[in-house]
């Protein structure tokens, strides 16, 4: 058997470890490194004004535990929604309507998402 010399190890050897950490590698689940949840309103806009009965449209991409979306007015859990759009009859006034992402257990997750809206 020849010895690398640099590395003490046979060539037969280096090839086999190699080989190995490139299959361990290869059953490593491939997820962008940037990969997250995310929570965006796509409408109403903010500071727009808005009937009684506003709909509320926004693109949710859910990673890991994500699994729905709690609804707040101001600051006031409403419900809880796999729905989009969600419509929400809010009274006259100035609300803030946020969108927050939960696991199925409902425990409240990172991403989130808000709006400030005049009801007229």
């Amino acid at each position: 058997m020849v010895h690398n010399r640099k590395s003490g190890i046979s060539p037969t050897l280096a090839r086999l470890s190699t080989g190995l950490l490139t299959g361990a590698l290869l059953l490593l689940p491939v997820t962008p490194a940037l990969a997250k949840t995310t929570i965006k309103i796509l409408s109403p806009e903010n500071g727009a004004t808005v009937p009684q009965n506003v709909v509320v449209k926004y693109a949710y991409h859910k990673e890991g535990r994500a699994n729905h979306v709690h609804v707040f007015v101001d600051g006031n859990f409403l419900e809880a929604t796999h729905e989009d759009p969600v419509t929400l009859n809010l009274p006259s006034g100035h609300h803030t309507i946020m969108l927050r992402a939960a696991s199925r257990h409902h425990d409240l997750l990172k991403a989130q998402a808000s709006v400030d809206v005049d009801v007229k």
